[in-house]
């Protein structure tokens, strides 16, 4: 297992008060891959809230299988995705360019959120993720 840091390549990483921090190491090195304060032309990311991680969910979900294979990423910058995504470009774009971005680690399994919902790589339907980015590994 392996804790999600506070701070990932100057990115502030804030959680919610009931996350469980302690992941799959592939978790971490998913959010390192995927986390940079220029990820987006013209956007600055400063910070995301992490409001899942090896908590809140039962079996199956990746949340909880294997020592928690996955996060939920629900605001950029301090705003919330559920409000913020379709209306500000910033929150927008630093979204689209994160999800894009997980579909080159090599370990991914599900990314799923506003832009696109994608399982391993192709195409896949799933209700309830256009509010968060939700990343799993394998």
């Amino acid at each position: 297992m392996a804790l999600i840091p506070a701070n990932i390549n100057g990115v502030i990483v804030e959680f919610s008060p009931h996350v469980n921090k302690n992941v799959d190491q592939k978790v971490v090195s998913a959010l390192k891959h995927i986390l940079s304060k220029n990820i987006a032309p013209s956007h600055v990311l400063n910070k995301i809230y992490i409001s899942s991680a090896n908590d809140q969910h039962s079996f199956p979900s990746r949340h909880v299988q294997g020592d928690g294979k996955a996060v939920d990423i629900s605001r950029i910058n301090g705003m919330k995705m559920s409000v913020s995504y379709p209306s500000n470009s910033a929150v927008k774009a630093i979204t689209d360019a994160l999800q894009l971005k997980f579909e080159s680690f090599p370990q991914k399994r599900e990314n799923f959120g506003p832009h696109f919902q994608k399982k391993l790589g192709r195409p896949h339907q799933v209700g309830g993720h256009k509010d968060h980015i939700h990343i799993s590994v394998n």
